[in-house]
């Protein structure tokens, strides 16, 4: 079974953010991600988690 792994820059392209902020997310552990030597990546459903996680935030206002 292969598992899909996406560039930062795939996620930022799919959620309308920036890369930078991607790799902040990530660095503060709020997404899951791999680091495969000086790479890191994520998982295909990491842009439902990031999703998901938004929309619970707003809902809390």
């Amino acid at each position: 079974m292969e598992k899909k792994l996406l560039s930062a820059e795939d996620v930022a392209n799919q959620i309308g953010c920036s890369v930078q902020h991607i790799y902040q997310m990530a660095r503060k552990n709020k997404i899951t991600h791999y680091r495969l030597g000086n790479y890191i990546k994520f998982p295909l459903n990491i842009i439902d988690e990031i999703l998901k996680k938004s929309t619970s935030r707003e809902n809390e206002v």
